[in-house]
Order: structure tokens, then C-alpha cells, then sequence
């Protein structure tokens, strides 16, 4: 009896693990993928001002569709509603649309200029990304926190990417020292 219970257990575990293991992999490869058009909208912004504002509304949707994917996966595993984990999303991002089409009409009345736009476009998408990363992930906002920093350190600096690389570097180290440290802990 307790050499099947044995067996139940490590069967049962095995799912549990693979589990995780499918939900750590969807929400990496999600986190990373957005990490990397959001530091190649940071170059543009940087190289090409006037093309600048296209990426980021571009952005604006690709964002909404990454975290739109986290919220459906986490709502679905968490075994909570997916509609209102859509609605959510929808509601958010939605607002996060509106405000870039009035980031574009500053920029056709003369209010901004290109420039400008690129980097208020990147603040605006940088805080809406760190407030979804609170109800969908840490790492997210991370990503939303790194964006709204770019924005400030272009501001102040004509050569900025160093210094963004550097502190995308340490909190990429960062998160996975702690992530392998915190999964030590817990094994």
C-alpha cells in the first residue's frame, strides 16, 4: 500500500512539474520576446526619430497581445474566468490606444515633435506595461519600469544606449540569480 501511494505520489508530482515547468517557458519566452522589440524600439527612437512613432503604435498592439496571452494563461491555470481576465486586458490596453492616437495628434497640431514623440510614446507605453506587469507579472513590469527609465535617461543623454544596455545587463542578471536562488530554496 504505501509503495502505491509512493507511486501515486511521484505520478501526481510529474504533471505538477511539467506543468510548471509549460507555464514558466510560455511567460519567459512571452517576457523575452517583448524585451527585445522593446529594446529595438528604444534604437529606433534613437536612430530614427521620425519612424519612431510607427514602431511604437505598433508596440502598443504587441504589448497588448503579449500580456493579453499572460492574463488568458494565468487566468486559465489559476482555474479564474477568462472573460474577465480579457475584459481586463482589453479595458487596459484599450486606454493605453487612446492614449497613443492623442500622443500622434500633439504630434500632427505642432505640439510635439518627432523626437519628443518617440520618447513620450516610450513613457507612455512604459508605465501602461508596469501597471500590467502588477496583475500579470513581475517580470513584466520589470520590462515596463526598464522602458520608462529609457525614457528618462534619453532625455538627459544623447548617447544613452550604453547605459541602458548596462542596466538592462544587471536586471537580467539580477532576475535570474534570484529566480535560480529562489527555485533552490523551494526544492
Amino acid at each position: 500500500m504505501n509503495h502505491n501511494n509512493e507511486l501515486k505520489d511521484k505520478n501526481s508530482t510529474v504533471p505538477q512539474t511539467e506543468h510548471r515547468f509549460n507555464a514558466l517557458n510560455i511567460e519567459e519566452i512571452t517576457l523575452l520576446i517583448t524585451l527585445s522589440l522593446a529594446m529595438s524600439g528604444i534604437g529606433i527612437s534613437d536612430f530614427s526619430p521620425l519612424k519612431s512613432y510607427v514602431y511604437w503604435s505598433a508596440m502598443t498592439l504587441i504589448l497588448a497581445i503579449a500580456s493579453s496571452t499572460l492574463g488568458w494563461y494565468q487566468a486559465k491555470q489559476q482555474g479564474q474566468p477568462i472573460k474577465s481576465a480579457l475584459t481586463a486586458q482589453l479595458v487596459h490596453w484599450g486606454a493605453t490606444g487612446i492614449a497613443v492616437i492623442g500622443v500622434f495628434i500633439l504630434l500632427n497640431t505642432g505640439r510635439l515633435n518627432y523626437e519628443s514623440t518617440g520618447l513620450v510614446l516610450l513613457l507612455l507605453l512604459g508605465l501602461s506595461t508596469f501597471l500590467d506587469g502588477i496583475r500579470v507579472g513581475w517580470r513584466f513590469a520589470l520590462i515596463g519600469l526598464l522602458m520608462v527609465i529609457t525614457s528618462m535617461v534619453a532625455a538627459f543623454t544623447e548617447e544613452y544606449m550604453w547605459i541602458i544596455l548596462m542596466i538592462t545587463i544587471a536586471l537580467a542578471s539580477a532576475v535570474f540569480f534570484w529566480e535560480k536562488h529562489h527555485t533552490l530554496k523551494h526544492q
